[in-house]
């Protein structure tokens, strides 16, 4: 990107109509977002080039965004309005494609947040819900100490969960951020061991519960107590911190949920030659995620569906198999989970090892002589309203209480679990007051919508190949590079993003009526612009003769307010003509933005957006040219724009022409292909040809 382009800035992200944002409807994949990411937001940055802008959206509201870059199950994605179109937009990829680019810029800003208040706080657990909860309050200027049992930050995330998923290092940048905000971190560290509960609550002034579903429930059938049968948890975390596991050369995984593939995957890894999976679900019914149960059949794992255990077999002490029975049914007619047997069929499955994983639960044995009290259940009484547990002060989160979810679930609860605690330290109600993340979405796509948007393939991820991944804990997949990135980001529909009116300015003149491509505007009265039907192109705004619309995700006259500082100085001695560029980004990315020199190219997310005012300012500030470029031809995003935009840049001919310009000193360009960098290329021939009008008339 030339010196004279429009820069990154490495300062917060400041949203553009954030109140108005958070007034209206959001976009789909926002609102499937446990803790509501404005994913609509930091996409569109991305297509921009601005990824430290990008992160500071992702993190304003995730705490371990590079975890979950990874890891998560991505509800965004299922509820993207594309997947009417096409496919989904590949949402966690991009996530973390961001958050790769903006590393330096992401450590150079930790600070050590100022201790302001005089309360503190004890978190028990380290893992998505206590770290989001540390970083909250922290933020808040409260002491915060950590409680781990292990060696090391991040419980189930740096204990359990294989690094062929989540590298050591993502997960450590995340917790690097928390620390260095002045969280102090007592690993190694177990309550009812190492320092009891009691002493703690006579140490903090509030403490958060947030331990997490950190043990595995036993199976009881006959043979499952011998040498041989192991438990999920207690073998994923030996994994984890590379204790020696004995493992036979056929490993049998009693389950069907991620964690049971985790632990076939991590068998496979360790070196077992044959491993399979036995579940009680079929195919359609397993609980894993079906990418992951995919990435199991690539890895050559075995799975049979619809077996229940029924008994460990033995042969002079050696484990032989286990014995199943056909199950009949998972789930009773109302859809809770109660299986039925066909105990007259029965089967036997050959293994030396038995990994059994149906389920986890918590220990809270350092509870037991403290006044927090635990059901009949074993679970911790607690008030989903405040997250206070039986006693004051002390507060519960995270899998604990909620049960089984993902980390992206897990932040949730953290984050209302900090407000919680700093509301009752303030000495207020706290009832009432948390956060809530259920929000209305946009309705999905109406079907002549649909119909009209450009088809374009979601940019796929490389994998290692199986007999390569399966030989080590390496990262199997890879991300994006920043062409693919740049193209995916592209295809983001903005939707939440979309146009506004200003009624009070509205003349109901039918103009956005006329000109819409998807039929968004509704006038009566005045004109209503309907957010489902609305692509975000942004062709309505600069023909509106009130100047009554505006945009929700960007700013309609953004490019002539940094006109000015774009063009800068111009060199009265210069032997280039000083020429202003303006490329629409939705395929720019791939081909770069590396310009001549001369040339200060603002990158837009569409021509349809460029104002007879964007150009006429250039102008002004000093340019010798304008160049509006679009992509090439059947590329663009959105639908029937040419016609507008070339009438824009005819205006605009004919105005400077009135003020006794040469009208070749602006000019509509095209991109003619999609070899080598034909934005350059076009730009280049642009700026010889603004040359040449300036040696003729002079400036």
């Amino acid at each position: 990107m030339s010196d004279g382009s429009i820069k990154e800035k490495n300062k917060p992200h400041k949203e553009w109509a954030a109140e108005l944002k958070e007034q209206r409807p959001y976009s789909p994949c926002r609102a499937a977002c446990p803790v509501n990411t404005d994913v609509q937001a930091y996409v569109g940055l991305i297509a921009q080039g601005r990824y430290a802008e990008a992160l500071e959206v992702i993190r304003s509201v995730n705490p371990i965004a590079s975890v979950c870059s990874v890891i998560c199950h991505h509800p965004c994605e299922q509820a993207c309005r594309r997947c009417a179109v096409d496919e989904p937009l590949a949402v966690r990829h991009l996530k973390r494609f961001a958050l790769e680019k903006a590393a330096d810029y992401r450590r150079n800003k930790r600070r050590l947040v100022k201790q302001t208040r005089d309360k503190k706080i004890a978190i028990i657990g380290s893992g998505p819900s206590g770290l989001t909860a540390a970083n909250d309050l922290a933020d808040l200027g409260y002491g915060v100490t950590i409680y781990e049992r292990h060696p090391v930050l991040g419980g189930m995330l740096s204990s359990a969960i294989p690094t062929y998923r989540l590298p050591r290092e993502t997960l450590q940048e995340d917790i690097d951020d928390i620390i260095a905000k002045g969280v102090e971190a007592r690993t190694n560290c177990e309550i009812g061991r190492d320092i009891t509960m009691n002493e703690i609550i006579d140490k903090h002034d509030a403490i958060l519960i947030a331990v997490g579903l950190s043990e595995s429930r036993a199976l009881n059938i006959p043979g499952a107590d011998v040498p041989g049968v192991l438990l999920a948890i207690p073998f994923l975390e030996d994994a984890a911190f590379q204790k020696k596991i004995e493992l036979g050369s056929k490993v049998l995984v009693i389950g069907g949920g991620n964690v049971a593939i985790d632990v076939a995957r991590t068998a496979k890894r360790l070196g077992a030659g044959y491993v399979e999976m036995v579940c009680l679900e079929s195919a359609e019914e397993m609980p894993a995620w079906k990418w992951e149960v995919d990435e199991a059949v690539e890895e050559d794992i075995a799975i049979s569906h619809r077996w229940g255990p029924k008994a460990v077999r033995r042969d002079n002490g050696r484990i032989t198999g286990l014995e199943v029975v056909k199950v009949l049914s998972v789930f009773d007619s109302n859809g809770r989970f109660s299986p039925t047997f066909d105990n007259d069929t029965t089967s036997f499955i050959e293994a030396d090892t038995v990994i059994i994983t149906i389920g986890q639960m918590t220990n809270l044995s350092f509870l037991e002589d403290s006044q927090v009290q635990v059901d009949e259940r074993g679970r911790v009484v607690w008030d989903p309203e405040t997250h206070m547990s039986s006693l004051r002060g002390v507060f519960v989160s995270g899998e604990v209480v909620t049960g089984p979810g993902s980390a992206i679930q897990a932040v949730a609860s953290g984050h209302r679990s900090a407000m919680a605690m700093h509301v009752y330290l303030e000495g207020h109600e706290i009832e009432g007051v948390l956060p809530t993340y259920e929000k209305e979405p946009i309705a999905q796509l109406p079907g002549d919508v649909a119909d009209v948007i450009h088809r374009e393939p979601r940019m796929k991820v490389e994998h290692l190949p199986p007999e390569t991944r399966c030989s080590s804990f390496m990262q199997f997949e890879f991300g994006y590079d920043e062409e693919s990135a740049l193209k995916e980001a592209g295809r983001c529909r903005g939707c939440g993003g979309g146009a506004v009116v200003d009624t009070d300015k509205c003349m109901a003149c039918l103009t956005c009526q006329r000109i819409c491509p998807y039929g968004a505007p509704l006038v009566t009265s005045v004109s209503e612009i309907r957010s489902e039907y609305c692509q975000a192109c942004g062709l309505c705004a600069p023909e509106c003769p009130g100047q009554a619309i505006s945009m929700v995700s960007y700013d309609v006259g953004e490019v002539r307010s940094n006109m000015s500082s774009l063009v800068g100085s111009v060199d009265p001695k210069r032997q280039e003509p000083a020429v202003v560029a303006l490329i629409c980004s939705h395929h720019v990315g791939i081909k770069g933005f590396e310009l001549p020199d001369n040339v200060r190219s603002v990158p837009i997310h569409c021509t349809s957006r460029v104002d007879i005012i964007d150009l006429l300012k250039a102008f002004e500030c000093g340019a010798d040219g304008v160049a509006v470029v679009r992509c090439p031809a059947g590329a663009c995003k959105y639908k029937d724009i040419e016609t507008r935009v070339s009438a824009r840049v005819r205006r605009t001919k004919e105005l400077i022409h009135m003020l006794g310009m040469d009208a070749g000193r602006i000019e509509l360009l095209q991109a003619v292909s999609d070899d080598g960098n034909p934005y350059a290329v076009v730009c280049a021939d642009f700026s010889e040809k603004v040359k040449q009008i300036v040696l003729r008339t002079g400036r």
